[in-house]
């Protein structure tokens, strides 16, 4: 490898580097809220939590803003609005699906008019709960930059799990007895 070669590698890494740093610590959500969580994204904004430490400057408009925090059940119609809301971020771009609403329709699981979020746009992190604490946004937070930087860090993705209720199997058709036959 020539010199010149490794020096223009090097300064791409150190460019890439310094590129990856300024996305990180300039998080700015938009927030697609459709139930009681944005209550808890007020918390966590406020001077007890202090989510500005962390570079997360909350935005009202997609053109400006790099995160989507999902905050509540999306419903056929709303999963219109949010791939519009997707599609007009800039690049780098990243979803937060924050709790059990948005993750996997929460309450509202089995209605037919609900979809999960992940089935409309890719998310990057999910925070369970209902509602999630301040904490937990924040952690998200602290994932999303874990990621960013290159260094998953403890990554669960929901499991899908069958809530219908439990229905005994259909009793077996029973013989006739011997009576009933030869007659």
């Amino acid at each position: 490898m020539s010199q010149a070669l490794r020096e223009f590698l090097l300064k791409k890494a150190k460019l890439e580097k310094l590129f990856k740093w300024g996305v990180r610590w300039s998080l700015w959500p938009v927030h697609l809220v459709t139930s009681c969580c944005g209550v808890e994204v007020a918390h966590t904004s406020g001077p007890g939590f202090d989510a500005e430490r962390w570079g997360v400057l909350p935005f009202h408009t997609m053109r400006q803003s790099n995160v989507i925090l999902v905050e509540g059940t999306i419903t056929k119609k709303m999963a219109k609005v949010l791939k519009m809301v997707y599609e007009q971020m800039p690049e780098p771009k990243y979803v937060i699906a924050m709790g059990a609403c948005a993750v996997r329709g929460g309450l509202f699981w089995n209605s037919y008019h609900v979809v999960q979020v992940d089935t409309v746009v890719p998310v990057d992190v999910y925070i369970a709960g209902c509602p999630p604490t301040p904490e937990a946004v924040i952690r998200a937070f602290i994932m999303l930059h874990n990621k960013i930087k290159g260094q998953p860090g403890p990554y669960v993705e929901p499991t899908k799990v069958d809530l219908t209720p439990y229905l005994p199997p259909p009793p077996k058709p029973q013989p006739k007895p011997m009576a009933q036959q030869a007659g």
